[in-house]
């Protein structure tokens, strides 16, 4: 799937995305601004409905999105974030430079060492481009129930899904992060800083899960009989083990610093 197709479906699941996505610790939050968030400029590249660009506008930073989706901007927009409608490779900032250029779970889907020089051209200096993602899976035994569901609901030939958030169990982590750790050999002054990861959980009752993975770009291009059938057999699967779960996560982050 193209990225292209991946926005059509965004622009139709936008307010269920906005709902159901979780946010970032605040620990990568505070890491990526610093001491002094009300004074950067940030923006942030792949925004979506603005789920990080809101936590780093709540501590002050001013913050600029950019998305190719109208749907997600138009949610972006309505919580008080101005997003640009635009593929950040083709973007034209105007001479506008910025403290920190972000990326919250969407630099996979660009152009990696393009989009790093173009971000490193984009940064004052002392400025940083900081990469993050997060990933979550069930606990192994509700893993296992639900990949016999996938298996035994999906027709043949039907794509492969992730069951988790990212990653459809605990053995399919670390991720491969080759997309970013290849990016700075775009760079021409930046400095990489040492990779963080955060752990963290998340409660999730049945309907709370069914929505939310609703909102995974693998499942809403199921044909709708097929995914309304997937989905009441994962939330009987849910339900059998006690209806909720703590899904277990790791935001990763990864970031460069330009010199002074």
């Amino acid at each position: 799937m193209d990225r292209r197709d991946r926005v059509k479906l965004y622009d139709q699941m936008a307010d269920a995305y906005d709902r159901s996505r979780p946010s970032y610790p605040d620990e990568v939050i505070d890491d990526v601004l610093g001491d002094s968030a009300d004074t950067l400029s940030v923006l942030d590249v792949g925004s979506g409905t603005g789920i990080a660009s809101r936590q780093m506008a709540k501590r002050g930073a001013r913050v600029l999105g950019l998305d190719m989706s109208p749907g997600m901007s138009a949610v972006a927009e309505r919580h008080g974030i101005p997003t640009e409608v635009v593929p950040f490779e083709t973007w034209d900032p105007a001479g506008r430079r910025f403290d920190r250029v972000t990326c919250a779970q969407a630099w996979h889907w660009m152009d990696p060492f393009g989009s790093a020089a173009k971000a490193e051209s984009l940064l004052r200096p002392g400025g940083r481009l900081c990469l993050f993602w997060s990933a979550g899976f069930h606990p192994d035994d509700l893993a296992d129930a639900l990949a016999d569901t996938y298996r035994r609901v999906l027709p043949p030939g039907t794509p492969k899904q992730t069951l988790g958030y990212a990653v459809s169990r605990s053995s399919d982590l670390p991720l491969d992060f080759s997309v970013v750790t290849g990016s700075p050999r775009a760079f021409r002054h930046m400095t990489e800083e040492p990779a963080r990861t955060v752990p963290w959980t998340a409660t999730y009752t049945r309907d709370q899960w069914l929505d939310e993975i609703g909102t995974h770009t693998d499942h809403a291009a199921l044909p709708a009989d097929v995914r309304q059938n997937l989905f009441d057999e994962i939330g009987s699967t849910i339900d059998r083990f006690g209806g909720a779960f703590e899904m277990t996560f790791a935001t990763y982050l990864f970031s460069a610093t330009r010199p002074r």
